[in-house]
């Protein structure tokens, strides 16, 4: 309620707050309904051809080796090529670790980027860095990117546009933006027998029918305060941001997209029965049902130690759900409509230390992309030969961003401006990447 302290300046914003506060509203708090807030910020006027109607981004935390995965050095000193070998893939000439076999089969649906680079290799600033397109600014949050999509493109359902499972990535927050359009994270593990998403059920001992008799009450709290309100936007937006909370949790739709019983067996199985296969699930499941942007983490990977032999099982897992969410998204018509990112904040050196590991390296490594308009069955950019610098084609941060925002139909060079009135581009000297769209 502290937000809401600083809206309402006027008497009756306080006593019509106050009275809310105390009954009709009490069920709810505002953890959800902030959600909505972003239609009270409209939608840009600027449409260029989307490609792309939703996000999955899957976000590797900890720094996963691109040496490892995506761009391995087999002719390499023996310090730097490691122990695990390459394999060929359904598309001539492309290659991958011998870890990763079943996306190996879908790599004519994948875009691999061998040639990200960033000068930041401290976990904090290099998330804030692929996560939002912008290096980190003292004392100024950038909103991720699934906060400037959820502010900038139409809601499309009743479900809130941006969604994190099975927990919010960080510096993927509303930023200066605001907290109303952060994600909503469904709070629980998806792999759980009694996973339930929290918000979407009122308590126990209150029935959808007094659901329904607040809501009326509140109308009627509306109908009295109206004629002191004419005319203020913020107690205005007020009203839809609780409609739009009370219509999720009448929707139908909207709380069975979250119901992963719905699934068969077979399915569930197929995309593992673990935490980051549930979680990967879900996000299927809320793309179909129209949310904008999804991000699923997935942490564990920061490899200091050991990395030959507590690797291959992360691999496998990852191989295996993430060739399951392509492919489900392919058979299911989704996968046109649907950009899919797999990436961390920066890879792993090249030099093998003494522990066995590999540590922070941030001036090449890789990332995955597929869907949505993306051109499969290629690889851009390059490593030099030892996986130590780019050799062709440098890929930034902000080049990812206009990517990112060109597949959705959003302008990358428009601004967007903070309560303290600072404007920023959307991606500041970024260029979508050649060669990925088709």
């Amino acid at each position: 309620m502290a937000e809401d302290r600083c809206v309402h300046t006027d008497c009756e914003g306080f006593y019509r707050r106050d009275f809310l506060k105390a009954g009709a509203l009490g069920l709810f708090g505002l953890s959800l309904t902030d959600l909505f807030r972003l239609k009270a910020h409209g939608a840009t006027t600027f449409q260029e051809k989307e490609t792309a109607t939703s996000v999955i981004l899957v976000w590797l935390g900890g720094g996963p080796s691109h040496l490892d995965m995506w761009d391995l050095k087999p002719d390499a000193p023996e310090e730097i090529r490691g122990l695990f070998k390459p394999i060929s893939t359904n598309v001539t000439g492309i290659q991958m670790s011998e870890h990763l076999p079943r996306l190996a089969q879908q790599t004519d649906k994948l875009c691999i980027i061998r040639s990200m680079t960033s000068p930041e290799a401290a976990h904090e600033r290099g998330t804030h860095y692929m996560m939002t397109g912008y290096q980190p600014l003292p004392g100024f949050a950038v909103p991720g990117y699934g906060a400037v999509v959820s502010k900038l493109k139409e809601q499309r359902s009743a479900l809130p546009p941006y969604i994190a499972v099975p927990a919010p990535v960080a510096y993927g927050g509303g930023g200066f933006l605001g907290a109303s359009l952060a994600p909503f994270s469904p709070g629980g593990n998806p792999a759980s027998k009694n996973f339930k998403v929290r918000d979407l059920e009122p308590p126990k001992e209150v029935s959808f029918e007094r659901v329904e008799r607040r809501r009326s009450l509140r109308q009627a709290v509306d109908a009295a305060f109206k004629k002191y309100e004419a005319g203020n936007p913020a107690a205005e937006a007020v009203d839809s941001f609780y409609t739009s909370a009370y219509d999720l949790m009448s929707s139908t739709d909207a709380r069975a997209a979250f119901d992963l019983g719905n699934e068969p067996d077979k399915t569930r199985d197929a995309y593992q029965r673990n935490t980051f296969g549930q979680s990967c699930l879900l996000a299927r499941r809320l793309v179909e049902a129209g949310v904008n942007f999804v991000t699923v983490s997935n942490g564990g990977w920061d490899n200091h130690n050991n990395i030959f032999s507590s690797l291959p099982g992360k691999l496998n897992d990852f191989d295996r759900t993430m060739a399951t969410l392509i492919e489900d998204l392919s058979d299911r018509g989704l996968l046109e409509t649907t950009l899919v990112l797999a990436m961390g904040e920066f890879g792993r050196t090249p030099v093998i230390n003494r522990n066995g590991g590999r540590d922070h390296h941030s001036r090449v490594f890789s990332i995955m992309l597929a869907g949505g308009g993306v051109q499969g069955g290629q690889v851009i950019g390059a490593s030099d030969p030892l996986g130590m610098e780019p050799a062709e084609t440098p890929v930034r941060p902000e080049d990812l961003s206009a990517t990112l925002y060109r597949c959705l139909g959003i302008d990358y060079n428009q601004h967007l401006e903070s309560p303290d009135g600072v404007r920023i581009v959307l991606s500041r000297g970024g260029k979508p990447i050649r060669g990925v769209l088709a």
